[in-house]
């Protein structure tokens, strides 16, 4: 029935999908404009960003939650008292998502990383990899059967990306060539930057995102789907018994997933401050701020990427796998005509021979 909402007169699938779709192309674009167009001592610290971009998610979902429950029952003090229920004293619960809030924090990072090195086309294409990794854990920890079409998605998707990541100076006719080229030659094209790019160095990132986004969102998925044990009453540190309110069961029990984020953005927040932004950018904050160079496009990157895993989380509860894979592909194009006119991207006959491979992979993984 919640596939069935409309709003606007539009079904709210196809909304949540056509707004995903913007999110993914303008999310790659601005980045990318933002990390390449300036000189590297003027860039905005990719650490801050993705800081600024947990809290933005985190103040999102406590306003969701806020509005959870019903409007009489509707106080800050309620949501507080709830929240130190399952931050605090579900503790040991809670606990178990600083792994994936550390993976993701990484991932975000990386994610700059990339975009400041790749097209935002390859970048976009070869970010597909995800997929690969998410089976492959799915697989392993999960043990999720996966059936001959998705192995062969799979394999589909593993050739169009290796197609995309192919020099630029290699065309169709050029592959036999170029794998049958002598290492030191191969590597030495793989090396080959563009302007303040380094082939090389956004790769690895796309790939360690890849490997880290897969892990982290199937360990998420299996914490999601774990059987829920009644917590025990047990006596505070004063010897009295805690006693919950029932009615948080009934107010926030279907906002779970909103708690969760929460959780994972306390989790980031913390492990971003103090191993990423205090030890990676500390001198540059003391010296020149915690904003510094940020802009009203840097803003506009932290917003995109804070809303971006709720519109994933929309699109889940609202749509299919079929509708999103269709989503990502109208991504993947929409993002490579808008970089041949912002970037001087040039289209070459195995980007768009690999493009059209991941696609159809992202396509019939989907089935």
């Amino acid at each position: 029935m919640a596939a069935s909402a409309v709003v606007g007169g539009i079904p709210l699938k196809y909304l949540s999908l056509l707004i995903l779709v913007v999110q993914n192309s303008a999310l790659i674009l601005v980045m990318r404009y933002t990390r390449a167009s300036v000189p590297e001592d003027e860039r905005y610290l990719a650490s801050t960003a993705v800081i600024m971009s947990e809290v933005i998610k985190m103040l999102v979902c406590l306003g969701v939650l806020y509005n959870a429950p019903p409007v009489h029952r509707r106080t800050v003090h309620r949501l507080g008292a709830f929240l130190h229920h399952e931050l605090v004293v579900k503790w040991r619960d809670s606990s178990k998502l600083a792994f994936p809030a550390a993976l993701y924090l990484i991932q975000n990072n990386l994610q700059y990383v990339a975009a400041t090195n790749l097209d935002a086309a390859t970048f976009q294409v070869t970010y597909q990899l995800k997929i690969l990794t998410t089976a492959f854990f799915s697989v392993v920890i999960l043990h999720k059967p996966l059936t001959r079409i998705k192995w062969a998605a799979l394999a589909l998707l593993t050739v169009g990306i290796a197609l995309v990541v192919l020099p630029k100076d290699v065309g169709l006719t050029g592959l036999f060539h170029y794998f049958s080229s002598t290492p030191a030659v191969s590597d030495a094209i793989v090396e080959e930057g563009v302007g303040n790019q380094s082939n090389a160095q956004g790769f690895f990132a796309v790939l360690m995102a890849c490997v880290l986004s897969g892990l982290a969102g199937v360990y998420f998925e299996k914490i999601l789907k774990a059987p829920t044990k009644p917590a025990p009453v047990e006596p505070d540190v004063e010897g009295r018994v805690m006693v919950v309110d029932d009615g948080f069961v009934d107010d926030y029990a279907p906002s779970q997933l909103w708690v969760r984020n929460i959780e994972m953005s306390v989790f980031s927040i913390l492990f971003g401050m103090v191993f990423v932004v205090l030890l990676q950018d500390g001198a540059t904050i003391a010296e020149k701020g915690f904003f510094v160079n940020y802009n009203a496009l840097t803003w506009c990157v932290i917003g995109i990427q804070a809303f971006g895993g709720l519109i994933v989380a929309l699109v889940v509860k609202y749509a299919d796998n079929i509708l999103k894979g269709f989503a990502t592909s109208i991504s993947i194009i929409l993002s490579s005509l808008m970089s041949v006119w912002l970037f001087s991207f040039t289209i070459t006959g195995t980007f768009l021979l690999g493009a059209s491979f991941v696609i159809y992979a992202t396509y019939l993984y989907g089935l």
